[in-house]
């Protein structure tokens, strides 16, 4: 079985739920990219980098309103 964007941009909004901490998401989302490796979609790889590189410094953050609307439209992709 394959690991979607929606579930993805799920468990990102659910981890956001509990605090955003851009170190703490970084971290999340690159044990999720080595947990999945296998399974994920395509495209997914570089979706998960997004929010991994967040930690590599301040150009490439998100700040949690932009994080949420990424969920979101990860959410929302068919």
């Amino acid at each position: 079985m394959n690991y979607t964007s929606r579930q993805f941009g799920l468990e990102l909004l659910q981890e956001a739920n509990r605090g955003y901490d851009i170190v703490r998401l970084s971290r999340w989302a690159y044990s999720k990219y080595l947990s999945e490796i296998r399974n994920l979609d395509e495209g997914l790889r570089e979706k998960i980098m997004e929010v991994v590189v967040m930690e590599e410094g301040p150009e490439f953050e998100m700040n949690e309103e932009e994080l949420r609307g990424f969920a979101d439209r990860l959410m929302n992709q068919q």
